[in-house]
């Protein structure tokens, strides 16, 4: 009986292999037709819960509830740590189209509007630092046609532009 229960309760959990290293990394690609910047943003789905968990004021959130619930908590977490900064502090949000989920990851859809003058913006990026020392973010731009990596952590919160 014991072990039938032990092995219930193994299968009842939620259990997911941990990782040792806390990164994400946001595709940023120009649209030329649009003049808009279409973002992916892709975080660890379990450290995703535990951050909206926390910014919730600890109200338990998981990716598979509610759209309804989940999508305006990581509008307004993304919205407060990913900003596109204009020369006069103006910040540069977009649409936000949703998420989706990816087996241990969780991919967040954007877009930006009336991005074809970007010269002398910042860029912004402190996606779960305030929950992880080791916070890496790595943001990939394609602008126009050109590649550039910048890599946001605990020391680099803010990027000028790099086009």
């Amino acid at each position: 009986m014991l072990r039938i229960l032990l092995i219930f309760c193994f299968l009842n959990t939620n259990w997911s292999p941990k990782h040792d290293f806390h990164t994400s990394l946001t595709e940023i690609n120009f649209n030329p037709k649009t003049g808009s910047l279409e973002l992916s943003v892709r975080v660890f789905t379990d450290d995703l819960e535990l951050t909206l968990t926390n910014f919730n004021k600890g109200k338990l959130v998981k990716i598979e509830d509610p759209e309804a619930t989940v999508d305006p908590l990581i509008e307004q977490y993304i919205r407060k740590n990913l900003a596109l900064i204009s020369p006069d502090k103006e910040v540069k949000f977009g649409k936000f189209y949703g998420k989706e989920k990816e087996a241990d990851a969780t991919w967040i859809y954007l877009e930006i509007f009336d991005c074809k003058q970007l010269k002398n913006f910042t860029l912004y990026n402190t996606i779960m630092q305030e929950m992880f020392e080791d916070q890496t973010n790595l943001v990939n731009i394609i602008y126009p046609s050109q590649k550039k990596t910048i890599v946001f952590d605990s020391e680099t919160k803010v990027s000028t532009w790099p086009f």
